[in-house]
């Protein structure tokens, strides 16, 4: 197959491994297409960190994201991806071996980082799709393994923000953060989204 991408720069064979892990695992994978070049461009450039920090991804899928965090980090730096999909963990750990891909639940982080903090955590979860206790699991340990200083970036798709759980979500974000700012819509992602960014 040709490894030449469409116009919403997915690769037809990276888009159908992600659209495989929907139909295998639907109620652990949010979304039935990966994350835009445009989206995925965004949500990276919202990112603020050092070459040498600590950085977490949280479903990351195949890595849409997960090839524009790792070209910013040095030998030094690293990347934690928690993926909980069995189909996207081996897709992502052939793709990017770089990244310290771990098949294990996002509310588990804090384990994993052993004791070291992250200066940024990047969500590509599905929030909306939580019921309310796993989404305060998940907030709980990403506030405590985060520096003090450091920042939450996540992205979210514009039909599910009058969700009542989107917007129990928006209220642990400003509960969380002292600020927290949204982009405008991305509309060149399917479905359109937008990227929120917030600061402890």
């Amino acid at each position: 197959m040709s490894n030449k991408t469409n116009t919403a720069g997915v690769r037809p064979a990276s888009a159908l491994q992600f659209l495989e892990a929907f139909i295998r695992e639907p109620l652990t994978v949010g979304s039935l297409w990966p994350s835009s070049a445009a989206l995925s461009r965004r949500v990276a450039d919202s990112c603020e960190f050092d070459p040498a920090d600590t950085v977490v991804e949280l479903g990351p899928g195949i890595g849409s994201f997960t090839r524009l965090l790792l070209e910013r980090l040095d030998d030094q730096g690293q990347l934690l991806a928690f993926e909980i999909s069995a189909t996207n963990i081996a897709a992502l750990r052939q793709a990017y071996p770089r990244c310290r891909a771990i098949h294990d639940s996002a509310e588990h982080l804090e384990r994993h980082l052993g004791g070291r903090k992250a200066q940024c955590i990047v969500s590509g979860l599905a929030w909306g799709n939580m019921l309310p206790a796993a989404q305060d699991r998940i907030m709980h340990a990403i506030t405590n393994s985060l520096e003090p200083a450091g920042q939450f970036v996540g992205f979210a798709y514009v039909h599910a923000r009058c969700y009542p759980t989107t917007l129990r979500f928006r209220k642990l974000l400003h509960r969380a953060f002292t600020r927290v700012e949204d982009t405008p819509i991305i509309w060149g992602n399917l479905p359109p989204a937008y990227v929120y960014r917030c600061w402890r």
